[in-house]
């Protein structure tokens, strides 16, 4: 199976790289995942384009709404944890203040590290 990075290379100078070159990391993974399994299925490999195209057409946003789910999850257990570790300090409960002081100073760095390297194993619908 060929990695990200080479099929992604390879459709880079064709009109199907600048979609592509749209996706997030974590989208990739799953469209390679999903070659995986539609090749397994029809007993020869069916393509990077080919995958993505079907990922794409009925996969994808249920697979995104699951994903911003468990992202939104992920979310608020870390900011429930800065506030209890802030309020700790603190001596006192700072309810919204430490969830917006969160925000201000974490939040956009946490979204990004979770769509480029947080990777779910346990992968929702769009599984095989």
């Amino acid at each position: 199976m060929a990695t990200i990075s080479e099929s992604y290379e390879q459709y880079t100078s064709s009109a199907y790289g600048t979609i592509i070159g749209c996706l997030k990391r974590a989208e990739l993974r799953e469209i390679e995942r999903h070659k995986y399994y539609m090749s397994l299925d029809r007993g020869e490999d069916v393509g990077f384009e080919t995958a993505a195209n079907d990922w794409l057409a009925n996969y994808a946003q249920s697979w995104r709404e699951a994903r911003q789910q468990k992202m939104l999850a992920l979310q608020r257990e870390e900011i429930n944890r800065y506030k209890w570790i802030q309020s700790e300090r603190a001596r006192r409960d700072l309810g919204g203040e430490a969830v917006l002081e969160w925000i201000q100073k974490y939040a956009a760095h946490w979204r990004e590290w979770y769509e480029n390297e947080y990777y779910d194993d346990n992968a929702g619908p769009g599984d095989e």
